[in-house]
């Protein structure tokens, strides 16, 4: 059969994405400007940048998920953001990181994973003053590390410490680097242009081509250890590209395919052993599966992932695969607030057997060479291991522990008690790169007991076929926790002499065939003996044991050594079991193999609290009787006798009470009675255990029906200042600016729906280019606009609306000297406006007397924007100087308080919220990330809290809806309006569901409350411009009740369409609040 018509094994290889609950969630993940992937994984561990400065590291175990607390232990590695990591291939916790701060730092991560932050480092390596680009370990070589900074590479051997080698030969910064799989060459992408193949021992450049032809990031990886690499960038058009090379023709690519002209670099994620390649594109919600082949068409697309946004991505190492589901690859994607594991499995008729087919020997985790050794000449590869199960347990792989599970097993602990012995059974675990863990001899004389127990622990590590010699260092948990076993085991325990009931092993021996029957039989037998012997027959080869046949062998082990443990409890006079003993039955309880849920734990819990009695009436009642009640391990096998009813009522997870102990749970509890009140603990809610949830977390936007839309708007501006929110409507009408010359804005009757008639529009001319208009709140029939002439434009509409262009205003203001940046009603005095412009001054008008009374001064720069306080006392400003300012205009011109606002200079604005105590900012960060900022009204010198939301150019434009404390964003040209609750507890900003409209926009304007229909529960609606239609945009509350009020969604709100004052009164001190209402309609019921 000709090649071409071969299929591939992998060609249909699919993406398995996990449910949200597999995944790792609510995490925070800014948009850094790296040439890293931001995220990286071992055999044992993943990393990934958070927060939004991206300086920490989250280190969590590969098999994680669920809900990430914010005060998870961090890896604090670097003061500014940290731009690559890796993990070395032959220690799963040996992490290396580069930063922005010009430092290489190694990091080794404790077994158990991080249960405290860390930030001291192992070693540190200095750039002086450049920053790391990018890090990365070799392949064949232990204790070697690359990494660049700018033109600058080089080598360090982290076992001395020391640099082995330096190249400054780039003429640009170095992009991107990647190893050949048997270590002799690397491959390099840099800014100018260029792709080079190094040899560093030779300390030449082999191979050198110009490559993609656009200076934004690029990547290079080798194809494993052949003679082609592959590389990904954009041609001079901005199209992404992927390029692959031959170095036997270097100058001419062997394969050139070009893509599309999104902006996210193509991360290349290539697996030697299967030839499958993975683009993932930073800011794409799409990810490629492509099979590399040495001949046309060289690349032959598979089945493609859509899913979130993806900011980071890379590969488990094959180590980790869950093989025996036909997991040929696992990609971890990092999203803004998660972790998404996504497996890719070959289709099978069954998975019962292990495809050897699919899983070609892979690269072991076991060094040959150290770093030294490597830099002298020496070439060693490094030995490959089976991923068959059978075979790694048997020794012939370098990771002991098959993760087949969602998450790795952990036995038990058992918790008898202390031991006098405890401080010299204990070993230690310290890192070294040439030894692995070993269980450490004991010293000292065994007491009675001890010896039949460690004899069953030797038995359960046969079980497991711990092979010192082939144990990876992570990879020695069962060893670890048998360790922590020995040494908890107490001076002295009388083992009954009857033999143990082996009918409990009657499960696990049906899932076995019958050789590991027999196996398991003899071992049992050995056990009720107390003996092991020292080998296992010759004539007796049993076949491996799974995962789960191992661990439930040795639960049942633990299980029967825990009730033979429990025959000494039982023995013990009651009368003279204090509460020291009580401590130990519950850590006895809480560390048995039978651990109940985190659920059944809470119930228990409970219950013992309601269970806490006075000890004067307990003697009462029963002198004998312990004032709290022991449970022992017996409490959680099932009784002889019935139980009580509260027990009943629990259901079978709840532990029966034993008989003996029956009477005290049976008796009514009396009252407590103590010298301070004592309180039973309320459990706390779910929603309140994994953070706050807000009542509008699953707020809906929906538009209304087409006939209420205007349809056929045609060239509509898009070239408004950035000051402008370049749409506003209120109840009644919208205005929406036209391009062309003359300064024109269009203003529709939303009662007019439908589509608008093919013809001249009737539009307000003003024959100068418009900066920013708005709605006077009080009066929906004049708009006021602003110029860049520096004057200020007031129009009356008619009710019946325009119907016909015209050029008249009703009044022009003219003060400023400069053309004006942006213009604001005061939100509850009438004829009240306030102006800013190029001249830095703000202007506050009368409109009644047509005249300025008030000029605020103290802006250095181009005011962004300019926003009132609710109570009308106070204004704020945010400018080009990244300066927050607050004004009080009636008693002074200068700013009364002032505060650091967003470090870009691209925009900003500035709302605020919660009665006016705190203060929203929205704008950039350096390098143009969009970020939204909370401050404290009163004290502007500190943040309380910061969160990116995506880079984009276009400023966030901010509603906030006082009555649910919904802050609403979106900007010109985007499709996604986000949703933020303001709170004034940490985290201070909690986002909500956002709502993704089916195309763009350019402007969103929010309606008064009194609009909203609340028979719906809708407690906001909008009006969306999109390129040629008006539509609305209901806000919803899903609630089953909806012909109900609901008084919780909707408390008395502000009357904010009717003035409070007239502007003489506002000028001359007075101050009079709005009233509130309630929106409950008429004839609805609570």
């Amino acid at each position: 059969m000709a090649w071409r018509f071969k299929a591939s094994k992998y060609k249909n290889a699919a993406p398995i994405v996990p449910k949200p609950e597999s995944c790792i969630r609510d995490i925070s993940v800014g948009s850094y400007q790296t040439y890293g992937n931001n995220i990286a994984a071992s055999a044992a561990f993943m990393a990934f940048n958070v927060d939004h400065n991206g300086s920490s590291l989250a280190v969590l175990p590969i098999d994680d998920c669920g809900r990430k607390s914010k005060t998870m232990p961090l890896l604090h590695a670097h003061t500014d953001t940290v731009t690559d990591m890796d993990f070395s291939p032959f220690h799963d916790g040996l992490l290396a990181t580069g930063s922005q701060d010009c430092l290489v730092k190694l990091w080794h991560i404790p077994e158990k994973g991080l249960e405290e932050s860390l930030c001291i480092a192992e070693c540190t390596f200095s750039h002086k003053q450049r920053r790391v680009e990018t890090v990365c370990f070799h392949p064949t070589a232990d204790g070697l590390l690359t990494s660049t900074s700018f033109t600058t590479l080089t080598l360090w051997d982290i076992s001395t410490e020391k640099e082995l080698y330096s190249n400054t030969e780039h003429s640009e910064v170095i992009q991107s680097l990647s190893w050949k799989k048997d270590g002799t060459l690397m491959a390099t992408s840099c800014k100018d242009k260029q792709v080079r193949i190094l040899d560093p021992r030779s300390s030449n450049f082999t191979h050198v081509a110009n490559s993609h032809q656009s200076i934004k990031d690029s990547r290079v990886i080798w194809l494993g250890d052949t003679n082609r690499i592959l590389s990904t960038g954009f041609d001079s058009g901005r199209q992404r590209e992927v390029y692959i090379r031959d170095l036997r023709n270097f100058e001419e690519c062997e394969k050139s395919l070009v893509l599309d002209s999104s902006t996210g670099i193509l991360i290349p994620l290539y697996d030697a052993d299967t030839g499958m390649l993975f683009l993932a594109g930073k800011g794409d919600t799409t990810i490629s599966y492509l099979e590399v082949t040495d001949r046309e068409p060289y690349l032959i697309e598979g089945i493609r992932h859509n899913g979130e946004q993806t900011k980071g991505a890379c590969l488990v190492p094959k180590r980790a695969l869950t093989v025996m589901q036909g997991e040929v690859n696992r990609l971890l994607q990092l999203t803004s607030t998660s972790v998404i594991p996504i497996g890719y499995q070959v289709p099978r008729k069954t998975y019962r057997d292990f495809h050897a087919d699919l899983f070609p020997d892979t690269t072991g985790c076991e060094a040959q060479l150290s770093a030294s050794q490597w830099f002298e000449g020496h070439n060693t590869s490094v030995p490959r291991i089976s991923l068959d199960p059978t075979k790694r347990a048997s020794g012939e792989a370098s990771i002991q522990q098959p993760r087949l599970g969602p998450k790795p097993f952990t036995p038990p602990k058992l918790n008898f008690g202390s031991s006098a012995i405890d401080g010299d059974l204990k070993g230690t675990t310290e890192f070294s790169f040439d030894k692995v863990f070993s269980v450490p001899p004991v010293p000292g004389q065994e007491t009675n007991g001890m010896s039949n127990i460690r004899e069953s622990i030797t038995s359960i590590s046969s079980d497991f076929n711990l092979d010192n010699q082939n144990v990876n260092y992570f990879d020695n948990r069962s060893i670890n926790r048998v360790n922590d076993i020995i040494t908890q085991v107490p001076e002295k325990i009388d083992l009954p002499s009857s033999p143990v009931d082996d009918s409990e092993y009657q499960d696990n021996e049906a899932e076995i065939d019958k050789g590991h029957q027999n196996s398991a039989k003899l071992e049992t037998e050995n056990f009720e003996e107390n003996t092991v012997p020292d080998s296992p027959p010759s004539h007796s080869k049993p076949k491996t044991q799974s995962t789960a046949e191992r661990r439930k062998l040795y639960e049942k082990r633990i299980s029967s050594m825990a009730n033979e443990q429990d025959t000494v409890v039982d023995g013990a006079d009651p009368n003279k079991m204090d509460d020291s003993s009580d401590d130990k039955l519950e850590d006895f309880e809480r560390a048995s193999v039978q651990r109940t849920s985190i659920a059944e734990r809470r119930r228990l819990y409970e219950s013992r609290s309601v269970s806490v009695q006075d000890p004067a009436a307990v003697d009462k009642r029963s002198p004998t009787v312990s004032p709290t009640p022991l449970r022992r391990r017996d409490s959680f096998k099932t009784p002889k006798t019935p139980v009580s009813e509260s027990v009943k009522e629990e259901g079978s997870k709840r532990p029966p009470i034993p008989p003996q102990k029956q009477e005290i749970q049976q008796t009514p509890p009396p009252k407590v009675v103590a010298s301070e009140p004592v309180t039973t603990p309320t459990p706390k809610r779910t929603s309140t255990v994994f953070g706050r949830v807000s009542k509008f977390r699953h707020l809906k936007g929906t538009p209304l029906h087409k006939s209420t839309h205007i349809e056929n708007i045609r060239n509509v501006s898009r070239q408004i200042s950035g000051e402008c929110d370049g749409f506003h409507a209120n109840p009644e009408r919208v205005a929406v600016p036209l391009s062309g010359p003359g300064g024109k804005i269009a203003v529709f009757e939303l009662s007019k729906t439908g589509k608008l008639p093919d013809g001249v529009i009737p539009t307000l001319v003003h024959g100068t280019n418009i900066m920013d208009f708005v709605w006077d709140p009080f009066n929906f029939n004049r708009l006021a606009v602003a110029c860049d002439d520096g004057t200020i434009r007031l129009w009356l509409i008619p009710e019946s609306g325009l119907s016909e262009p015209t050029n008249t205003p009703q009044v022009v203001l003219a003060g400023h000297s400069e053309k004006i940046y942006l213009i604001k009603f005061h939100p509850l005095a009438k004829d009240v406006l306030a102006s800013a412009s190029y001249d830095m001054t703000v202007r506050i008008w009368d409109l009644a007397t047509k005249t300025e009374k008030i000029i605020l001064q103290g802006h250095t720069d181009q005011m962004f924007s300019l926003a009132w306080s609710p109570c009308g006392n106070f204004c704020a400003t945010v400018c080009k100087d990244t300066k927050l300012r607050i004004y009080k205009p009636r008693s002074s011109t200068q700013p009364v308080r002032e505060g650091k606002g967003p470090a870009g200079s691209r925009g900003a604005r500035v709302v605020w919220a919660l009665e006016g105590n705190f203060i929203v900012v929205i704008g950039f960060d350096k390098v143009s990330e969009r970020q939204i900022q909370v401050l404290k009204a009163d004290n502007l010198s500190t943040s309380l809290n910061t969160i990116g939301l995506d880079v984009s150019p276009a400023i966030l434009i901010p509603f906030y809806d006082e009555d649910s404390s919904t802050l609403f964003l979106t900007g010109k040209g985007d499709s996604t309006i986000y949703a933020f609750e303001i709170t004034e507890e940490a985290p201070y900003i909690c986002p909500l569901s956002h709502h993704r409209c089916v195309t763009l926009h350019q402007g969103l304007s929010f309606l008064p409350k009194n609009v909203c229909d609340v028979g719906s529960v809708e407690f906001a609606r909008a009006l969306r411009l999109t390129n040629n239609t008006i539509e609305p945009l209901s806000f919803t509350v899903p609630r089953i009740k909806s012909d109900l009020f609901q008084d919780d969604i909707f408390p008395p709100t502000k009357v904010t369409w009717q003035p409070t004052m007239t502007s003489e009164q506002w000028f001359s001190g007075l101050n009079n609040q709005p009233h509130r209402v309630s929106l409950k309609p008429e004839g609805m019921d609570n």
